[in-house]
């Protein structure tokens, strides 16, 4: 349990959403989910167009912390992330907490789709996708969440037949329409397949819009691409190509990823793991494994043997994934394990009737009255000083926030330097404010 007295971070920033300006009611806000891992000109792209599109003011984003859905540490801390998104564009930037940031598809999409919803200030959810093609993933999202007894028969068999469960639905789906499930499989659509079902399941009020991706492809590895993705960006930086990489980042973020990475902040990898996941792995039992979110079909007797001749992680993760378990999956799944979060314990805050609480994790100064229309339209508790939690959240909100800080605690762990190795960090660390 958190021990929140021994916790300090400045009354300034409890206190300054009381004496922020109120904005026009009429403004219009676009919400955008995503992870800015690292921002890039992709992303910059993304923001400029979806603004033009819907003749936006402001532009809201719920970003992953220090964990991402791939079941990767994020390269740069939440806060490097945050300030490089409000420094290109957004206005405000709310945390994904890592119980839904770390989770399968469905699951961080719906906990990100309410959190926006919950603000009372988005009016149009933007998301990117392959093709560009709204009407086609309405439709695929539409036969998904009514699943025929067909489609079921049909994806039931494909999983018989070792396929990944986003490749057997995309095949299913193929199997009773006329959407192609090569479409379905693309990274970018399975996400917005995800944010549509979502919109629905909670009949949200805001409205969806794509982007088609320009560019590299999702996993692009190339630096010469028009915008190279961000896996080619991380990918350069750990060989050694920081220069070229970060050509491929806003000419604003230089500095602010150049620092963090001179000064030992970053990257945050997770090869630099190993001794905390041998650890937790050693001294778990199946039955214990099994309690493991994502955990399924005996999965944890694999898990278990993996340790018997392997050390490294990436070591590992090459083990255990299979045609079937995808290597975002299992990684996911060791992340799960390290963070000790358990399937009961997702199930529960999934069937919360409202988020436990908005965290803000930074604001832009210019459009400051953000912050103050976000405390007035939730019903959430708002979050910007920590230190104020055990005033403001019920039992549930505090467990989600000990959460976060013992997720942060790890990812700090991992930093280059061992001066920003410290813990506390989400009590320390200021909002971003730009």
């Amino acid at each position: 349990m958190l021990t929140y007295a021994s916790l300090f971070i400045s009354t300034l920033l409890y206190t300054i959403v009381f004496d922020l300006p109120k904005g026009d009611v009429n403004m219009k806000t676009i919400g955008i989910i995503t992870e800015y891992n690292p921002f890039h000109l992709g992303h910059q792209y993304m923001i400029e167009e979806a603004k033009k599109k819907t003749g936006a003011d402001r532009v809201v984003v719920v970003m992953s912390g220090n964990f991402v859905q791939r079941g990767e540490p994020a390269f740069f801390s939440k806060w490097t992330r945050a300030k490089a998104a409000l420094t290109n564009g957004v206005d405000m930037v709310l945390e994904l907490p890592v119980l839904f940031a770390t989770a399968n598809a469905e699951t961080f999409a719906c906990a990100a789709v309410r959190i926006l919803e919950e603000t009372g200030l988005v009016d149009t959810l933007c998301f990117g996708s392959e093709s560009g093609d709204l009407a086609t993933l309405q439709e695929a999202a539409k036969l998904m969440s009514n699943e025929t007894e067909e489609f079921r028969s049909l994806l039931k068999a494909n999983l018989d037949e070792g396929m990944s469960y986003p490749t057997a639905r995309s095949k299913a789906l193929e199997m009773i329409s006329s959407i192609n499930s090569e479409i379905l499989s693309q990274p970018n659509h399975i996400l917005a397949l995800e944010y549509l079902k979502a919109l629905a399941r909670y009949q949200c009020k805001m409205l969806p819009m794509t982007i088609k991706r320009e560019g590299a492809a999702y996993h692009g590895t190339s630096l010469e691409d028009k915008f190279a993705s961000a896996s080619a960006i991380r990918r350069g930086i750990s060989e050694d190509q920081t220069r070229a990489a970060l050509k491929q980042v806003p000419e604003n973020c230089f500095d602010l990823y150049n620092d963090a990475l001179s000064l030992g902040m970053a990257p945050i990898v997770w090869k630099n793991y190993a001794g905390p996941l041998n650890y937790k792995l050693r001294a778990m039992s199946a039955e214990e494994l099994r309690n493991i979110f994502e955990v399924t079909e005996g999965l944890e007797n694999r898990i278990l043997r993996s340790i018997d001749t392997c050390y490294e992680v990436e070591d590992i993760i090459e083990f255990i994934k299979s045609k079937r378990y995808t290597r975002t999956k299992i990684q996911r799944i060791l992340l799960h394990i390290l963070l000790d979060i358990k399937e009961t314990e997702v199930d529960y805050f999934m069937k919360k009737s409202r988020m436990p609480y908005i965290r803000v994790l930074g604001f832009r100064k210019e459009n400051a009255e953000i912050l103050g229309d976000l405390t007035i339209n939730t019903k959430c508790p708002v979050l910007t000083n920590l230190k104020k939690a055990p005033e403001i959240l019920d039992e549930d909100g505090l467990h989600l926030l000990a959460l976060e800080k013992a997720a942060t605690d790890l990812h700090a762990m991992a930093a280059p330097n061992t001066l920003y190795r410290s813990p506390n960090q989400d009590f320390t660390m200021p909002m971003a404010i730009i």
